[in-house]
């Protein structure tokens, strides 16, 4: 994943903002597991729709730096 949303701004609400959305997105893609559900991603500029295995995958770590 990403480091998160950065921003110039000094407000405090906006301090805790980047990650909120990488724990509402990880928990978005457990439930989805959880539940069969598909979930809608960008990959590389291309809308898809991840499920079952695909989004197994998706979920695993990295070995990517």
């Amino acid at each position: 994943m990403t480091a998160g949303f950065t921003t110039e701004r000094q407000d405090p609400d906006l301090q805790h903002v980047s990650v909120a959305l990488l724990r509402a997105g990880q928990r978005a893609r457990e439930l989805a597991r959880q539940s069969g559900t598909g979930i809608a991603v960008e990959m590389d500029g291309e809308l898809l729709i991840l499920q079952g295995t695909e989004l197994e995958r998706a979920l695993e770590p990295s070995d990517e730096g």
